[in-house]
Order: C-alpha cells, then sequence, then structure tokens
C-alpha cells in the first residue's frame, strides 16, 4: 500500500479529522511504508498504523493546539522507537477522549516492558466507560491483543510469575472491564 501522512488522520473519528489533517501536514513524509489496523472508535470506524517512522524532534509543538498534541502524542505511541511511544503514551494516558483507548489498548499487546509498566501504573487514571465502550465494541482486536500479551510474556518474560507481569495485570482489568455491566468506582 502506497502510503502518505494524509492518511494519519484516518486514525481519528471525523469530529477530529481536520485538527488530525494539520497534525499530519506538520510530519515530515514517512521513510517506509506501513499496515494500519482497523478499530471502532467513537462509534466510527479508524485505521491506525503499525508503526511510524517519523523525528518527533522535527515538530514544533508550539503551532499546535491542546487537541493536535494530543492527536500527535497518539500517533507517536506507534513510532518504531520504545522509548518514543513510552514518552507519547505517558502525555495522553489519563485523557477522556474517545480516540485514546485503541492507542493505549495496542500498547498492551507489545513486548516493551517499562511501556506495559506505565499503563499498568495508570490504571486508576483511565476512564472506565471509554475502555468499556472500546473494548466491548472491539472484541476480536482484543482477544488478538490478549493473544499476544500472553505471546509476549512467553517469548521474553517468562521468567517474570503471570500474577506479577504487568501485561497480564492489564489483560484482566480490561477483561473484568468488559465483561462487567458495573463500573468500578474512581
Amino acid at each position: 500500500m502506497t502510503y502518505s501522512n494524509a492518511d494519519l488522520a484516518l486514525a481519528f473519528p471525523a469530529a477530529v479529522r481536520d485538527d488530525a489533517l494539520h497534525v499530519a501536514s506538520a510530519l515530515t513524509q514517512p521513510i517506509l511504508d506501513t499496515e494500519t489496523f482497523s478499530v471502532c472508535a467513537g462509534g466510527e470506524t479508524v485505521h491506525i498504523p503499525y508503526r511510524i517512522y517519523h523525528d518527533p524532534a522535527l515538530i514544533n509543538r508550539e503551532d499546535l493546539t491542546p487537541i493536535q498534541k494530543e492527536l500527535l502524542d497518539c500517533l507517536f505511541t506507534r513510532h518504531h522507537d520504545g522509548v518514543v511511544r513510552e514518552k507519547h503514551l505517558r502525555r495522553i494516558i489519563c485523557s477522556h477522549h474517545a480516540w485514546i483507548p485503541p492507542f493505549v489498548v495496542q500498547l498492551v499487546g507489545e513486548y516493551v516492558i517499562e511501556i506495559l509498566d506505565t499503563i499498568r501504573d495508570s490504571i486508576g487514571h483511565l476512564e472506565p466507560e471509554l475502555y468499556q465502550t472500546f473494548l466491548r465494541s472491539n472484541p476480536e482486536y482484543f482477544a488478538l491483543t490478549q493473544q499476544r500479551a500472553e505471546s509476549y510474556w512467553n517469548c521474553n518474560h517468562r521468567h517474570t510469575p503471570r500474577g506479577s507481569y504487568s501485561g497480564f495485570q492489564i489483560v484482566d482489568y480490561f477483561v473484568r472491564l468488559a465483561g462487567s455491566g458495573n463500573l468500578p468506582e474512581k
């Protein structure tokens, strides 16, 4: 697939698409093509890149609105460098917008333990209803995320007991959240 920066705007619902296009236009052209995954976020199908290869140092954040900065941070959670992903995750993890959960949940199915620890440590700040809606709207995607968490633990972190592994702790929380009719109290 030929990929352009404008395609990055498809990672977000239509309500913020103009802002997403503005953010995409501020990025340098991608070095490599990337595939996307599709999920339902905010009642719409969005197409999120698996990885991006833009240089975050080349972006002038001062020229962006708060929403545009958040969209940019979401995109950089898909960066090829785990340190960049973690930095930008920390900026969005407590946000309560419908476009945030797919960027957070995707990271649960990846292997960087520092990112998993960040998500686990932030569970109390996640908006339960927002994540419950996202997980219930995307059961196949969530099942795949669970399988990936299991696989990465098995390959990379098997020395860590299952109950201590942050990936399983997050998945367990999300399973309870998705299956629960009652939302946890904040």
